[in-house]
């Protein structure tokens, strides 16, 4: 077998093979327009993003070739610009791809100069940045939403310190209570971060609030429910009313005892023609329960802020057996598992 001669880069024939094959393997559109704005060069790239042949489009302008005409105006004037000074020009533009749907183009238009120095023809090369920006926005996106979730954040926090102050006697007692509020923000923001804050299941919300009151094998809590998820303002706003209701348990009530026990479930009823999704905190084996003289910011949180974030209605209740919370939330759509 006789070996392929080798090639000739001094050779005319053999660099306009080696341009050629470089031009065509590219997936970048490249072409070249002479000075009256025709098409006298375009790569398979270019044609398969119009769906013609070449003999389809040669010496054709932009208008020619079916381009919206604000597109083809803007490519002359950019053309002319090119001519007249000598310096490319650059820009984006979305542009309909024959198979795949509008896409987003960065393309730049070159000077070719002649012998004499003037501008002769254009040479264009243009890159599909769909993918870029689709990234690019999904980003934005993903920072407008962490902006807003920051500053939802701030508020809440700022609003628990100064409600947890005004309602506490001593700074000592202020400061637990802030601490172990924040801590139950803590978790439940860790649950969210572990689901990237698509949402959280109410039996992970449930057990992390139930977790610090029942160390090691005494199982205080019957945890019951099928799988539901809620969105994560629902999650926070259920994590904060838990931990206020065990909080309360634990001074006041079922957990106060060695004995008493706290019931925690949950199922999706309809009610005529809305779909509610029936949550229940009952308390029992407690000390008889007192009705408070004036409700504290806990018990605030549970009946106002609860009702508010979770778009549904709140009975909480002091019954001497033992204080019991039911919680009625419209379904979303697609929010149960």
């Amino acid at each position: 077998m006789t070996s392929a001669p080798p090639l000739d880069p001094g050779s005319l024939a053999a660099q306009l093979r080696l341009y050629e094959t470089v031009l065509q393997a590219t997936p970048d559109l490249v072409y070249v327009f002479d000075r009256q704005h025709r098409f006298i060069y375009a790569n398979d790239a270019l044609l398969t993003m119009w769906g013609m042949r070449w003999e389809e489009a040669a010496n054709k302008t932009c208008l020619e070739l079916g381009y919206e005409p604000w597109h083809a105006q803007m490519h002359d004037v950019e053309i002319e610009q090119v001519i007249a000074t000598g310096q490319p020009v650059r820009g984006e533009v979305p542009f309909p791809h024959t198979t795949q749907g509008v896409r987003v183009y960065d393309y730049i238009f070159t000077p070719v100069f002649g012998p004499d120095g003037q501008v002769e023809a254009i040479a264009g090369s243009t890159r599909d940045i769909t993918a870029r920006k689709q990234h690019e926005q999904h980003m934005q996106l993903l920072i407008n939403e962490l902006n807003h979730r920051v500053k939802n954040t701030l508020a809440l926090v700022q609003s628990m310190t100064l409600q947890t102050l005004r309602n506490c006697a001593d700074l000592d007692g202020a400061q637990e209570k802030i601490e172990q509020r924040l801590l139950a923000l803590s978790d439940a923001h860790n649950i969210l971060t572990q689901e990237g804050w698509h949402g959280a299941e109410i039996e992970q919300i449930a057990r992390a609030a139930a977790r610090p009151h029942q160390p090691g094998e005494d199982e205080r809590f019957d945890i019951s429910g099928p799988p539901f998820r809620l969105d994560p303002r629902r999650a926070v706003a259920l994590a904060m009313a838990l931990h206020e209701l065990c909080t309360n348990a634990v001074k006041y009530g079922a957990l106060s005892v060695p004995q008493g026990r706290v019931r925690m479930d949950w199922a999706q009823r309809r009610h005529g023609e809305a779909e509610l999704l029936e949550l229940t905190w009952e308390e029992c084996g407690g000390p008889v329960v007192q009705v408070p003289a004036q409700r504290g910011f806990g018990t605030r949180l549970i009946e106002r802020g609860l009702k508010h974030d979770l778009g549904g209605e709140v009975q909480l209740a002091f019954e001497p057996a033992g204080v019991t919370c039911r919680i009625s939330v419209p379904v979303v759509q697609g929010a149960a598992a």
